[in-house]
């Protein structure tokens, strides 16, 4: 988008400019008008270009040079300044000295640091810090997870996830490895929920496809006392099920209708994913959660439909044109881009369900109706383009901007 003080400069090489072959626009000082070649009026153009872009502040700039790697003695010195944005860059930097044991130290001790924002440099840094794998930054941080803080056995359990190989890799099936296995499954009946759901998550990231001990571990997970272990718990069974598993999505269901709205929307999400294209049953549960009291949920219940629904299914596509009476504005994009994913260009029914509500009562109905039409509808749809123009003169501005730049 052009800033305001640019438009002038805008208006002023449209002006100086003439048409040449359809969908191109040449200068008027162009081989056209004075006899250059081509090739000089392409110079001219660029730079014309050019200078319109740093006139409007869209020049490029210029790289920023990359800075020399500080002394280790230096980090290991200001990672643990009393000053956190010192802690948190120079344990972020301790993690390029690849291999050395004592940036490997002082990265799990940053570990158990007071602030979140430190924990979490030092994660990313662990990860850098050595091969994927490898024993000693796998063993300093597995020496955390019993700490009695709770943030440092989260921060360590995340970190495992990100350093450890996934299944198959050749680090796994180690002692090492069965240690990090037991220590993970140990904190599933933490006290602290978070601790939980970084074991689940981590157990999810590190498990077989269709494990069976992660699926097990996820159920029991579903009846948690905290909303965002059960909402763990959906991500992971979605993430190990195989495509298709009806069961899996008999396991999730009951929690569309959790008290907690992440749930729920994790829930609907995690049928989609699931769901093979045209499932009727996932169809169901994603159009009863399009009428969800939270438009979090009705947001992601309109996705999924638009994901699972077919071509050629009438009542799912009926229900996605409902969604463009949605009181909140999201519901409404996400049926307008569902629509036109699902439809494509020229799809008749498509196209008379968005022109029934181009004269809804409601302003965001009317304009997401001709947003909706901009993307499905063509030029030669003489009728439907006389409906966009009418709504050119709508009392609500918003409209008129979009039937404005539908038809542009």
């Amino acid at each position: 988008m052009l800033r305001r003080s640019s438009v002038r400069a805008v208006a002023a090489f449209k002006a100086c400019a003439v048409p040449s072959k359809p969908g191109r626009i040449v200068p008027a000082s162009s081989a056209a008008a004075s006899g250059q070649s081509e090739s000089e009026a392409r110079r001219f153009r660029a730079a014309f270009a050019g200078q319109l872009r740093v006139f409007c502040g869209h020049a490029a700039k210029p790289k920023r040079k990359a800075l020399p790697l500080r002394p280790k003695e230096e980090l290991l010195r200001d990672a643990s300044h009393h000053d956190v944005p010192v802690r948190r860059k120079a344990v972020r930097d301790l993690g390029k000295y690849k291999d050395d044991l004592d940036a490997i130290s002082a990265l799990a001790k940053a570990l158990g640091d007071e602030d979140v924002a430190v924990q979490l440099a030092a994660q990313g840094a662990m990860a850098k810090v050595a091969d994927t794998g490898d024993e000693r930054t796998v063993r300093a941080t597995l020496e955390r997870i019993p700490s009695s803080c709770e943030w440092t056995r989260i921060a360590a359990l995340s970190t495992l996830a990100d350093i450890t190989g996934s299944f198959g890799h050749a680090t796994r099936g180690t002692a090492l490895d069965l240690e990090v296995d037991e220590a993970v499954r140990g904190r599933l009946t933490d006290e602290d929920w978070g601790v939980r759901r970084a074991a689940m998550d981590t157990m999810a990231a590190r498990a077989a496809a269709d494990c069976a001990e992660a699926k097990d571990a996820a159920k029991k997970l579903l009846e948690d006392q905290m909303g965002t272990v059960r909402e763990s718990a959906i991500k992971a069974i979605a993430l190990l099920v195989p495509k298709g598993s009806r069961e899996a999505i008999d396991w999730i269901s009951p929690r569309l209708d959790d008290w907690h709205e992440s749930v729920r929307r994790a829930a609907v999400v995690a049928v989609a994913k699931i769901a093979e294209k045209g499932d009727q049953h996932a169809i169901e549960l994603e159009k009863s959660a399009c009428d969800d009291r939270s438009w979090i949920v009705r947001k992601a219940a309109t996705d999924s439909l638009a994901l699972t629904a077919t071509l050629n299914d009438l009542p799912s596509l009926r229900k996605l044109a409902a969604m463009l009476e949605d009181f909140d504005p999201l519901p409404r994009m996400a049926a307008i881009y569902g629509m036109a994913e699902l439809c494509g260009v020229g799809h008749r029914k498509a196209i008379a369900l968005a022109e029934a509500r181009l004269e809804h009562r409601d302003p965001g109905t009317r304009q997401a109706c001709v947003q909706l039409l901009e993307k499905i509808a063509t030029q030669d749809m003489e009728d439907i383009v006389r409906k966009v123009e009418e709504r050119m003169d709508d009392e609500d501005e918003h409209v008129r901007d979009s039937a404005y730049y539908a038809l542009e």
